[in-house]
């Protein structure tokens, strides 16, 4: 068994005492610069992009105990080289974009800001007036036209947080073994925290993201899901979705009571 860690700025609180062995882990733990439902094993805990729990939802449960949310301030934006009301249609171009920033641009490109895609593409395209950023990348000055944050659109749109990464464990992990790794998790979580000086200017400055601008995004995330996270959880889902091939998150399940205190 092993615990996949997406690896992003967005993540880092986890990531960061991971890598670093500041907390020893009981399994394997592997940070992947690009984690998708195909990368998980039956067997294996992931904390992943909040996209691919549809295509898990048969072997797995959302630990809601251990999540990243973005309440009105979130590291996807779009970047558009004119105001987004003065564009009607246009490819969207995914520039090194998870399937969480993807199904976000989905929800509101067209609802919040009129804007109808004509087609969805990860290559370049030089007809491409929107693209999608994610990570450090959304939080570094565009050099040139517009960047907007879409999760404070998705809150502006519906009142309701980004929930853009969720921890994965397997149904059928033996409840032991998922308390080893998630009292792993949360020692990681809290020396992440608590020791966040000794990291966050190295990995803004790495980044290319300003020391200020970055530690006030990690500022407004929060770590832990509440009960009102779930239902926005699935709606973001359900809605983003629409027009792709994910499966519908009808099964999603959570454990509760599952985390530390």
């Amino acid at each position: 068994m092993r615990i996949l860690l997406h690896d992003t700025l967005v993540t880092a609180p986890y990531v960061v005492p991971a890598r670093l062995g500041w907390i020893e882990s009981p399994v394997s733990v592997e940070p992947m610069a690009d984690l998708r439902a195909g990368d998980v094993a039956p067997n294996e805990v992931a904390l992943i992009p909040s996209a691919e729990v549809a295509s898990l939802q048969e072997s797995h449960q959302v630990v809601p105990d251990f999540a990243v949310i973005a309440t009105g301030e979130g590291a996807v934006a779009m970047r558009v080289p004119v105001r987004p009301d003065e564009i009607e249609a246009s490819p969207v171009r995914l520039y090194d974009a998870s399937g969480s920033a993807e199904i976000l641009a989905r929800a509101t490109l067209q609802p919040f800001y009129g804007i109808n895609s004509t087609a969805w593409t990860s290559d370049d395209t030089a007809s491409a007036q929107v693209v999608i950023v994610e990570g450090a990348e959304a939080l570094r000055e565009p050099e040139a036209g517009f960047s907007e944050d879409l999760s404070q659109a998705w809150f502006i749109l519906t009142g309701q947080p980004v929930v853009s990464h969720v921890l994965l464990a397997p149904s059928a992990l033996p409840p032991a073994d998922l308390t080893n790794v998630l009292t792993f998790l949360d020692s990681a979580r809290t020396d992440g925290l608590a020791r966040r000086r000794d990291w966050r200017p190295q990995l803004a400055d790495r980044e290319g993201v300003g020391r200020d601008r970055a530690s006030a995004f990690w500022a407004a995330q929060r770590l832990k899901m509440e009960p009102a996270d779930r239902p926005a959880l699935l709606d973001l889902l359900g809605k983003g979705s629409l027009g792709t091939s994910n499966p519908s998150p009808v099964n999603a399940a959570f454990i509760d009571g599952a985390g530390s205190e």
